[in-house]
C-alpha cells in the first residue's frame, strides 16, 4: 500500500480545508479548486503505481554466495547488485531478503552497486533467498515492495553436529567450531550396534560387523544408555553480542539435530535465569524440537537466587564435611538440617523436570555472561543429584564456578 509524503498530506489539508469553505459560503471557486486538488492527488497516485510496475518490471538481481554448500552455523558472505529502469522524479533502493531460517541484517543499498553482508543459517536442509525489498518514493507517495521472484543461489546445509566420543567433533580439523577439551569424555564404550540407517554419522560404522553381516553396522555408545540426552538452553539477559548468541542458537540446533537424528531424540529444556521457559520431554521429532527452539531471544530474568547454592549443592557439602570433620560430623548434620529446611521453587522444578527427561547426560549450553549463575549451580546440582554426567558449552574461558562439570567444550 502507497504512503503519502508530507507535500501529499499538505495538498489533501487544503483540499479539505477548500472543501470546507465551499460548504460554508457556498463558493463554487472553493469547490473546484479542491475537487481539482483531490484529482491531482489521484492522479499522482496512478502515475505513482505505474511507475513501480516500470521498477519492477525492468529488475534484475545478480547475487553471489561465498558458499552455496555449509555447515549449519557457519558463516557466509553475500554480495548482491540491483539494477533496473528508474522513471524520472522517482527515489528506488533496495534491500536484500536472506533465507527464513537465516540471521542476518542486510543494508539498504541504491540501484546499481553491489551491497555485501555476513549471514548465518540457522536451520539444515536445503534454503533460498526471499527475494528484495524495494523501496520507492517521489513527491508525493512512498512504497516498499516485496518482490519474491528472485531466490539463487539455493544454499544447501549441513547440521552441525557435536560429537564427543573418540576425540571427534567439529572442532578436531578444519571445521567451525572450535573445541576445547579439558578432560576427555570417559564412559562411552561399545554397548552394542544397529543398522545403519540415513543420517548416522559415517565414522561411528563398525567394518567388521559390516564386513561379517553383508551390510553397514554402526555402533552405540555406553554414553547414551539409559536415555536421551537432556539439552539446556541458558538464556541470556542481553544481546551486546548478536554473534555470540547466533553461534550458541547454532550449537543448540546442531545437537538437537545429532540427538534425533541417532535415533536417540532428546530432551530440551530452555531457562531465563531462575524460570522455566519452554520445556519438552523425550522427543524424536525434528519439527517438535525446533518448535520450542523457534524465536528465542535474550530475556532479563524478573527474579535472582542471589548466588544461592539450592537444596542438591547443600546435601553435598553436608555429606562431605560430615566425612571430613573431626568432631564426630556435628556441622555436617547442621548443615544436612540446614539443607533439608531451604527449599528452592527453581530447584523443585528442575527436579521434576530431570525425572521426566529420564537422561543420564545434561547438555548445558550458555554464554556465561558475568551476573548471577546460580540457577546454573542448581540445575548441575541437581543434575549430579541424579548421577547424571555433565558437560557444558560455552565460549572459550567462560565457563568457571559450577562444581560438578564433567567436561566442558567451547562454541
Amino acid at each position: 500500500m502507497i504512503r503519502p509524503t508530507r507535500t501529499a498530506e499538505g495538498v489533501a489539508a487544503l483540499a479539505l480545508a477548500l472543501t470546507v469553505v465551499a460548504i460554508l459560503v457556498s463558493s463554487p471557486a472553493s469547490a473546484l479548486a479542491a475537487g481539482s486538488l483531490a484529482i491531482f492527488l489521484l492522479w499522482r497516485g496512478w502515475r505513482f503505481e505505474r511507475d513501480i510496475a516500470v521498477v519492477v518490471n525492468t529488475l534484475s538481481v545478480e547475487r553471489t554466495a561465498g558458499r552455496t554448500i555449509l555447515r549449519q552455523g557457519a558463516a557466509v558472505r553475500v554480495g548482491v547488485r540491483v539494477d533496473c529502469t528508474i522513471p524520472p522524479g522517482m527515489k528506488v533502493s533496495f534491500r536484500d531478503i536472506p533465507p527464513a531460517v537465516a540471521a542476518a541484517e542486510p543494508p539498504l543499498f541504491p540501484p546499481g552497486q553491489t551491497a555485501t553482508y555476513t549471514l548465518r543459517v540457522m536451520a539444515p536442509g536445503e534454503t533460498s533467498f526471499g527475494g528484495v525489498v524495494v523501496s520507492a518514493s517521489d513527491t508525493f507517495f512512498s512504497r516498499d515492495l516485496i518482490v519474491r521472484g528472485f531466490r539463487a543461489p539455493h544454499l544447501r546445509v549441513f547440521p552441525a553436529v557435536m560429537r564427543s566420543a573418540d576425540g571427534g567433533g567439529n572442532g578436531a580439523g578444519g571445521g567451525e567450531v572450535e573445541v576445547d577439551r579439558r578432560t576427555r569424555l570417559t564412559g562411552q564404550s561399545v554397548r552394542g550396534f544397529r543398522p545403519y540407517a540415513v543420517g548416522d554419522d559415517p565414522g561411528q560404522i563398525d567394518w567388521k560387523v559390516t564386513a561379517r553381516r553383508g551390510t553397514y553396522y554402526v555402533r552405540q555408545l555406553t554414553g547414551l544408555e539409559g536415555g536421551a540426552p537432556l539439552i539446556l538452553v541458558d538464556l541470556p539477559a542481553r544481546a551486546d553480542d548478536r554473534e555470540s548468541f547466533a553461534r550458541l542458537m547454532a550449537a543448540v540446533s546442531g545437537a538437537v539435530e545429532g540427538a534425533i537424528r541417532s535415533r536417540d531424540g532428546c530432551s530440551i529444556l530452555v531457562i531465563a535465569g531462575p524460570e522455566i521457559v519452554r520445556f519438552i520431554p523425550r522427543t524424536e521429532e525434528v519439527r517438535d524440537a525446533f518448535s520450542v527452539l523457534a524465536g528465542l531471544e535474550p530475556v532479563e530474568p524478573r527474579i535472582s537466587l542471589y548466588r544461592a547454592p539450592g537444596p542438591a549443592v547443600l546435601a553435598a557439602r553436608a555429606r562431605s564435611i560430615s566425612r571430613e570433620a573431626a568432631c564426630g560430623g556435628r556441622p555436617g548434620a547442621v548443615l544436612a538440617a540446614f539443607a533439608r529446611e531451604s527449599g528452592s521453587p527453581f530447584a523443585a522444578v528442575v527436579r521434576e523436570a530431570l525425572g521426566r527427561a529420564d537422561a543420564s547426560e545434561l547438555r548445558v549450553y550458555s554464554l556465561f555472561l558475568p551476573g548471577d549463575r546460580s540457577h546454573l549451580v542448581q540445575v548441575v546440582g541437581e543434575a549430579k543429584a541424579r548421577g547424571m554426567r555433565v558437560v557444558v558449552f560455552a565460549p572459550a574461558g567462560m565457563a568457571s564456578g559450577i562444581p560438578g562439570v564433567d567436561a566442558v567444550e567451547v562454541i
